[in-house]
C-alpha cells in the first residue's frame, strides 16, 4: 500500500496519467451519484459502453454519457473533471485501481473503500472516506467535517487504509476510527479522534478543542499543539517516541513538512480518555 501511494504521488505530480476521463457537462445544484462508476468496472471498456452506465441525477436515473463527456486515452486511471461539489460517491466501495479527481469533490468520496488509490486535486466536502477499510486517499486541498467518520447510526469509522491531506481538515476527523492512518499538513478542527477505537492521526498544524474525547485506544499526534487537552486525559511523560520516526520517515517521502525538531524532538504524552477505556494517547511537540 505504501509503495503504491508513493508511485501515485509521483505520477500525479508529473501529470503523466492516461485513462478514461469523465468531464462534467453542466455544473448544477442537483446531486449526481456516481457510486458504481469505478476503475474495476469502467477501465478496459470502450467509450460507448462506458457512456451507457447508469447514474442518479436527483431522484432520476440517467446515462453516464448524458451527464459526463467520456474521453478514452488509456486504462491507467479513471479521471473526473469539472465542478464536482455536487457529485457524490466518487470511488465508493472501490477495491483496486486509481481515481484522479481534478477539482473539488462532493460528499461520500471513498466511502467504504477497500483498496486502490484516489487522488483529489482540490478540496473535499463533508463525510468523505467514511468507514473506509483499505486503500489510499490523497487530498491536495482541504477537507471538511467528518473525514473518515462513521456513517449515521454506526459507531465505527475508518477501519484501515491511509488518508493524506495536504491542507486542513474540519471537525470530527477520524471519529470512531478503528484502524489506519490519517495525516494532515495543516490544522484539524474540534473533536479530532472523538470516540476513537484505535489507529493513528498525525496533524502537523494545530489541534482543535476536545480532541480524543471518548477515545479508547490509538494515537493522536500534534506538531502544532492544542489550546487545551481534555481534563479526562492525564499527563504521562516527556519522551521521543521511536515508532513516530517510522511514520515521519514515510510521510517525509510523501511530501509532508519535516525537520529535525519534528523528527527527533521530545513529545508530551497525555493518556486517556479516562472516561472511556483510557488506553489512548495524545502527543504534542514540546515547543509547540
Amino acid at each position: 500500500m505504501h509503495s503504491c501511494a508513493l508511485c501515485t504521488l509521483g505520477k500525479a505530480y508529473s501529470g503523466k496519467v492516461k485513462g478514461v476521463t469523465l468531464s462534467l457537462k453542466k455544473s448544477e445544484a442537483v446531486p449526481i451519484e456516481v457510486d458504481g462508476i469505478l476503475p474495476e468496472s469502467v477501465l478496459g471498456k470502450g467509450p460507448v459502453e462506458i457512456a451507457s452506465f447508469k447514474v442518479f441525477v436527483g431522484n432520476e436515473t440517467a446515462d453516464l454519457g448524458d451527464v459526463f463527456e467520456v474521453k478514452y486515452e488509456g486504462d491507467e486511471a479513471l479521471i473526473f473533471e469539472g465542478e464536482l461539489k455536487h457529485v457524490k460517491g466518487i470511488g465508493e466501495g472501490m477495491t483496486s485501481g486509481l481515481i484522479m479527481v481534478n477539482g473539488d469533490a462532493g460528499m461520500h468520496l471513498g466511502q467504504r473503500m477497500k483498496g486502490g488509490t484516489i487522488v483529489v486535486n482540490g478540496n473535499l466536502e463533508p463525510r468523505c472516506c467514511c468507514e473506509m477499510s483499505g486503500g489510499t486517499v490523497i487530498v491536495k486541498g482541504n477537507a471538511k467535517a467528518m473525514l473518515g467518520s462513521p456513517l449515521p447510526g454506526n459507531s465505527k469509522g475508518m477501519r484501515g487504509g491511509m488518508i493524506m491531506v495536504f491542507g486542513s481538515v474540519g471537525n470530527r476527523v477520524g471519529e470512531g476510527m478503528r484502524r489506519g492512518l490519517i495525516a494532515v499538513t495543516g490544522d484539524a478542527g474540534d473533536f479530532a479522534g472523538a470516540n476513537m477505537i484505535a489507529g493513528t492521526i498525525v496533524v502537523f498544524g494545530k489541534l482543535g478543542l476536545n480532541s480524543g474525547g471518548g477515545m479508547k485506544r490509538g494515537s493522536i499526534v500534534s506538531i502544532g499543539g492544542t489550546d487545551r487537552v481534555l481534563s479526562t486525559f492525564g499527563y504521562s511523560c516527556l519522551y521521543s517516541p521511536t515508532y513516530l520516526k517510522l511514520y515521519f520517515k514515510y510521510l517525509r517521502g510523501c511530501g509532508f513538512p519535516m525537520n529535525d525538531e519534528i523528527f527527533n524532538g521530545l513529545y508530551r504524552r497525555y493518556v486517556g480518555d479516562m472516561s472511556s477505556l483510557g488506553k489512548g494517547e495524545i502527543l504534542t511537540l514540546e515547543n509547540s
